[in-house]
């Protein structure tokens, strides 16, 4: 049975988490409250009043009452018992953890302008298999995403991401099948999707740029669907004041190791190398990360057919002009490759059409001649003539040439 965890509980764990006070103000004041059923009863409204901006604490109340009263009870009891909280844990991962959630239905959460930084604990639940944020305003996805090694549909709908902002670390989710990247800023897909044969679907139409931007490569030239282009300037970084452990999450980035489940890599690094990865560009070819102000190459290539469309766009990132040949170069012949099947293909068919239509009117034609009046009466006129002709050879021996032409004129007519 499916375990769902709403955008209302985040918003309610979220914000205690962040105030201490309120959380133990409230608990306090539901505890109290609770009856023998360890249950609020009716009991519930005499709480005080509720300010507005703890709406998801009534919803919560409502409709996850007893989640919410278990929490607590489990919390007084680690106090008193005086069991320290292990190394990353809150109070949401604990939560989440304690009643092993599935299906994690988080729209609608993020209002334009708010801080809507996802928490990583929803990506350390380890039986997720449905994580839908449709319409938060999401201008990109945490590479915590790649934790994930069981999910297999995510929503991305109506959100502001763009190609970059979609990490490489999706890969790492291995049993994906769908993707709905609807309503977003992307004009193309991410190159890496060609790298995940588990997608069985994937829906990207309304990208306002998609059509616009991209397609006017189709028909180019090698050379001119490698962009040259430097970006994010704002993610300098200094590299002589970096760490040895920079160093070290740089080089895990860029040889596309799933480190998430590498047991060789210690749970403390695998959060910074999720909170710096942003950082970074990755190549899609050769093993190697840079920094996200660093010289580069965009990459356009198609894909044709792809999960059953045509003519589908990609985009790549490289970190040298050879690496974006080797990208671009295969991807062209087998776009022509494809692009010569297909229109085989459309040949065979217009070809078997044709057959059949001319079949279709052959068979017509005969039935027609065969059952119209016209029909019958040419074939009882021959008969006439036939009977006629024979009656003048008996009697002068030789045929009424008027009447045989009468006879060919009604024929034909």
């Amino acid at each position: 049975m499916s375990e769902v965890f709403h955008g209302f509980e985040l918003l309610l764990l979220a914000r205690f988490q962040t105030n201490p006070e309120l959380w133990y103000e409230w608990r306090e004041k539901i505890l109290s409250k609770v009856g023998e059923k360890g249950l609020l009863a009716d009991e519930w409204e005499d709480l005080g009043e509720m300010p507005q901006n703890l709406w998801f604490l009534s919803v919560t109340l409502h409709r996850r009452q007893r989640y919410l009263i278990q929490l607590m009870k489990e919390e007084v009891e680690r106090e008193c018992q005086r069991r320290l909280p292990k190394c990353g844990e809150t109070l949401l991962s604990r939560y989440m953890v304690s009643h092993g959630f599935t299906e994690l239905y988080l729209d609608s959460m993020y209002k334009y302008g708010d801080d809507n930084n996802l928490p990583r604990e929803l990506f350390q639940c380890p039986n997720v298999r449905l994580l839908s944020l449709k319409y938060n305003s999401l201008d990109y996805l945490p590479s915590d995403i790649g934790r994930m090694q069981r999910l297999e549909y995510l929503a991305l709908t109506n959100n502001k991401l763009q190609v970059r902002s979609i990490p490489h670390t999706l890969v790492f989710c291995r049993s994906l099948r769908t993707l709905l990247l609807d309503n977003n800023l992307l004009d193309a897909l991410p190159g890496f999707l060609l790298q995940m044969p588990s997608i069985h679907t994937v829906h990207r139409h309304g990208n306002h740029n998609y059509f616009k931007s991209t397609f006017m490569w189709y028909h180019t030239d090698v050379y001119y669907r490698i962009i040259p282009v430097m970006c994010h300037p704002s993610a300098s970084i200094p590299f002589k004041d970096q760490t040895l452990q920079f160093w070290a999450a740089k080089a895990i980035i860029g040889s596309k190791k799933d480190f998430f489940s590498d047991v060789c890599v210690a749970p403390v690094l695998k959060d910074y190398i999720a909170d710096i990865y942003q950082l970074f560009n990755v190549c899609h070819n050769c093993n190697k990360a840079t920094l996200g102000n660093s010289f580069g190459y965009k990459v356009i290539t198609f894909k044709n057919p792809y999960l059953g469309n045509t003519c589908v766009p990609f985009q790549h990132w490289a970190c040298s002009i050879d690496c974006a040949k080797a990208l671009e170069i295969p991807a062209r012949i087998e776009q022509i490759a494809a692009a010569q099947e297909l229109d085989r293909q459309y040949e065979e068919y217009v070809h078997e059409c044709q057959r059949k239509f001319n079949a279709t009117n052959r068979n017509r034609s005969v039935l027609s001649c065969r059952n119209s009046p016209s029909g019958r009466k040419s074939s009882r006129v021959s008969g006439m003539q036939t009977e006629m002709t024979n009656f003048m050879l008996e009697n002068n021996g030789s045929e009424p040439a008027e009447a045989t032409s009468r006879g060919c004129e009604c024929v034909i007519s």
